[in-house]
C-alpha cells in the first residue's frame, strides 16, 4: 500500500502525463472472453515460446545491447464481455481490454509497466491483430498487443506479426508514415511478405529496425534501458535521409 502511495504521490508531483512505473515488462495474457473455454497448455505454452523468439530476434536488432523484459509465466483473465459484445466494441476492443487488465492490476495508465500481449480466446479470428503504446510516445510506459488465439494456433505467420506488433507497442508506427512503402520496405514496421515466418521458422529474409526505427526504440529507456544508439546507425549507409520523428497518440481510455 505504501509504495502505492508513494508512486500516486510522485505522479502528481510530476504531472498527469508522466510515467512513474519502472521497467517495462511483456507480459502475455490469454484474455478470454465470458463465454470462452478454458485456453489448453499448449496454448499458453505456445504464447511463450513465440515470445521468447521474439525476444531473441530484438536482442539481435539491438546488437546485442538489449532486449524487452519478458515474464515467461502466461496470465489467464475472463473479461466481463462475451464474445458478441467484444467483437462490436472499437479498435479491436483495445481500450477496453486496457481497461480491464489495469483494473486487474490495480495499476493506472501512469504506472503500468506492462505491455500486454493479449490472445483473445472464444472470438475466432477477433481481433485481426494490432499493437498500442498506452500513453503513446517512445519513453512513456506500457503498451497494448491484440491477437487471436486461432491466428496463435494456425497462423504460420504469428511470430513475424507478433514482432512487428511489438514493435508497435514500443513506440514505432508503420513506416508510410515516413513516406516508405508498406509492402517493400525492409524495416520490422513493414507490411513486407518476405518477412512472414513459417510457424517457428524465422524467414531468410526477416525484417530489420532502419534508423527511424532505431531512434524511437533508443528513445525507449523504459522498455530498453541498456541500448545506446551509435549515431552513425542514424544515419546508416551513406547517404540515408532519415525522415523527422513521427511518435503514436495516447490510446482514449476514458475517464481517470
Amino acid at each position: 500500500m505504501a509504495s502505492l502511495l508513494l508512486a500516486f504521490a510522485v505522479s502528481r508531483i510530476l504531472g498527469q502525463d508522466t510515467y512513474v512505473g519502472g521497467r517495462v515488462v511483456v507480459r502475455p495474457v490469454l484474455y478470454l472472453a465470458a463465454d470462452a473455454p478454458i485456453p489448453t497448455e499448449v496454448q499458453r505454452q505456445r504464447l511463450v515460446r513465440y515470445l521468447k523468439i521474439a525476444q531473441s530476434r530484438y536482442f539481435e536488432l539491438l546488437e546485442g545491447m538489449d532486449t524487452f523484459e519478458l515474464e515467461l509465466t502466461c496470465q489467464v483473465f475472463r473479461s466481463s464481455a462475451d464474445a458478441k459484445s467484444l467483437k462490436l466494441k472499437p479498435n479491436g476492443a483495445a481500450e477496453f481490454v486496457v481497461n480491464e487488465l489495469l483494473g486487474h492490476d490495480h495499476k493506472t495508465r501512469w504506472s503500468c509497466p506492462y505491455v500486454y500481449v493479449a490472445v483473445f480466446v472464444g472470438t475466432g479470428s477477433f481481433p485481426g491483430g494490432g499493437g498500442r503504446p498506452i500513453n503513446g510516445g517512445h519513453n512513456k510506459g506500457g503498451g497494448i498487443i491484440i491477437l487471436s488465439a486461432k491466428d496463435l494456433d494456425d497462423s504460420p505467420n504469428f511470430e513475424s506479426t507478433l514482432q512487428h506488433e511489438l514493435g508497435h507497442a514500443f513506440g514505432p508506427p508503420h513506416v508510410d508514415v515516413y513516406g516508405y512503402d508498406m509492402l517493400a520496405n525492409p524495416s520490422l514496421m513493414s507490411y513486407n511478405p518476405s518477412h512472414h515466418t513459417d510457424f517457428f521458422q524465422v524467414s531468410s529474409t526477416p525484417g530489420r529496425l532502419i534508423p527511424e526505427d532505431l531512434r524511437g526504440l533508443n528513445e525507449n529507456k523504459a522498455a530498453f534501458p541498456a541500448f545506446r544508439l551509435d549515431a552513425r546507425r542514424i544515419t546508416g549507409k551513406a547517404g540515408y535521409n532519415i525522415k523527422p520523428d513521427v511518435q503514436l497518440g495516447p490510446m482514449d481510455l476514458g475517464p481517470r
